[in-house]
Formats: C-alpha cells, sequence, structure tokens
C-alpha cells in the first residue's frame, strides 16, 4: 500500500475540509442529474458509501476516505450530457456510436465539476474513472499510475450497480446477492479494476449483514 501513499493521496493529508468543499460544490451537480436521470443520486449514494468502506478497509486515514467519498459521489455527473434514452439502454443495446459518446462522461463531468469550483485534483480522480487496471482504457493509463481514488471509486460502482439491480424473478436472498457482487468484481478484478480494492471491499461485504444498506458501511 506504501507505493500508493504519494503526493494527492488523501492517506497523505488532503487539504482541510476537501470532503465538505466537494460535498458543496457538487451538491447542485447531483440535482441537476437526478433530474435528468431519476435514481442517479441513490447510485450516487451508494457508490460513495462503498468507495468509503474499501478506503478505510485499505488503512487510508478518516480525511483521506472522506474525500474520496465525496469525489465517488459525483463519479457519474457526466451522464446529464448523454441522452436519457442512451442512458435507458443495456450495453448491449448501445449502437457504436452511442457507446462512443457513454464513454466520455468521466471526462466531460470532469469539466462540469471544475466549472462548478470542485478542486481540481478531484475533478481528475473523476476523469481517470474512465481507465481499466488493464491499461484498456481512455488514455491507456493502467495499473498504479491511475490514482487510488479513480480505482475504489471505479470498484465501488460496480459493487452498487450489482447490488441495486432489479431482483430475479423470484427474488433473491441479500446474502446470495451480496455473494454474486464478490463473485462480479473478483471475474473483473486485474483487467477493469484494481485487485487490492477488490479484495478490501469483498472483505467488507462480507462483514456486512445487510449489503444492500451502504449507508451502514459509512
Amino acid at each position: 500500500m506504501s507505493s500508493d501513499r504519494r503526493s494527492g493521496d488523501p492517506s497523505s493529508g488532503p487539504e482541510p475540509d476537501l470532503a465538505a468543499l466537494v460535498r458543496e460544490r457538487g451538491s447542485a451537480l447531483l440535482d441537476g442529474l437526478e433530474d435528468h436521470r431519476p435514481g442517479s443520486r441513490e447510485h450516487a449514494d451508494g457508490t460513495a458509501s462503498y468507495a468509503f468502506a474499501a478506503s478505510v478497509e485499505l488503512g487510508l486515514d478518516r480525511r483521506g476516505a472522506e474525500a474520496i467519498r465525496e469525489a465517488a459521489r459525483l463519479h457519474e455527473i457526466g451522464k446529464v450530457y448523454v441522452p436519457a434514452d442512451v442512458l435507458a439502454k443495456s450495453p448491449e443495446e448501445l449502437a457504436p456510436e452511442q457507446q462512443a459518446l457513454l464513454g466520455t462522461h468521466f471526462a466531460l463531468g470532469a469539466e462540469l465539476a471544475r466549472g462548478a469550483g470542485v478542486p481540481d485534483q478531484v475533478c481528475e480522480w473523476i476523469r481517470a474513472s474512465a481507465e481499466r487496471f488493464d491499461g484498456d482504457g481512455p488514455t491507456g493509463l493502467g495499473g498504479e499510475r491511475i490514482p487510488l481514488q479513480s480505482r475504489i471509486a471505479r470498484v465501488a460502482c460496480t459493487c452498487d450497480a450489482v447490488l441495486a439491480a432489479p431482483p430475479e424473478p423470484g427474488g433473491e436472498a441479500p446474502l446470495r446477492r451480496r455473494d454474486r457482487a464478490i463473485a462480479e468484481l473478483s471475474v473483473a478484478a486485474g483487467r477493469e479494476l484494481d485487485p487490492r480494492v477488490v479484495e478490501a471491499l469483498g472483505a467488507v461485504l462480507e462483514r456486512a449483514a445487510s449489503p444492500r444498506r451502504p449507508g451502514d458501511l459509512a
């Protein structure tokens, strides 16, 4: 973990009240996204909670974990620029040009956040959330060259998407859904997702009595 404790990493001590500043300046952006795509705030809050829990599990101090939590809450605000009918489709239903448009939302979100006064370092975390751990992302950035904050947000987003998905016919027990989330994260580890972050969040989920209550994790 020491390799991630470098300049710009929350564990080395972000500027005072960074989390509060991001929360204050990002609130209106989340409102706008919720208006554009109802349900977005719930996903943002779930992602934020899982990001906080993973950060603590990784050993980051509380101030750093709170900064990551608030950055993760804003990770998809760029989707406000993507038509609602595109957002409503599954990945398999998207035409190539729609996939390309959707793929720009992290960069667009970073600039939107910057315009709202969100600190530059957090805007860069949002932008880098598009990158894959294996380097097969928009800029080819991979592994630990991707900011830790961005790697955590991406794992947390994936986790919340699985746990928040509509239940299968006949329902699905919470613990079974938790196991499915852990399995899906594990499959993506080393490719899309950082294996160490996946392991940390998996440990949190294993201990959680009710994995679909992310507020309890914070």
